[in-house]
């Protein structure tokens, strides 16, 4: 095999490789800008439709309720990755009850409702937030880098 063939096999065995991993390297950087400014691309949400099946609430899996707070005798919210929700028929109906809320699904990912007095307090994965007298979610500064759900 003469030297000009071998080096043509050469270069032809390592461009492709190199084009394939160049790539992969492209999507896993990509990725990783994603996740590390999480709160930068927090409000694009993307159709549950679109995912794999696994992806999909279905008879509130996968955390879609954490828990419930009990607001009155007949006023209840339930919370979780989906938001709050308002029910006052003992869980027949819901009302969604995310007024003020930043768009996007990981501004109401809920990890606790508190409720002080007269005011709710919502602990969700980007920010602590308050609703006093149901005039809709305010965010509360505080002053941490942290993510709440970090700080629990």
């Amino acid at each position: 095999m003469s030297k000009n063939r071998l080096l043509k096999i050469s270069k032809t065995l390592h461009k492709w490789p190199a084009i394939i991993i160049a790539f992969i390297a492209i999507l896993f950087a990509f990725s990783g800008i994603v996740m590390n400014h999480r709160g930068l691309f927090s409000s694009i949400n993307i159709s549950r439709n679109l995912l794999p099946e696994n992806y999909r609430y279905n008879n509130w899996n996968q955390a879609a309720v954490r828990g419930a707070v009990a607001i009155d005798s007949t006023t209840n919210l339930m919370y979780g990755n989906i938001g709050i929700w308002k029910t006052t028929d003992d869980f027949k109906t819901f009302k969604d009850f995310n007024q003020g809320f930043p768009k996007g699904i990981d501004n109401r990912k809920i990890y606790s409702v508190v409720q002080f007095k007269n005011t709710l307090f919502a602990g969700t994965q980007l920010g602590l937030y308050k609703n006093e007298d149901a005039h809709g979610w305010q965010k509360v500064e505080i002053n941490t880098e942290d993510r709440i759900a970090e700080l629990a």
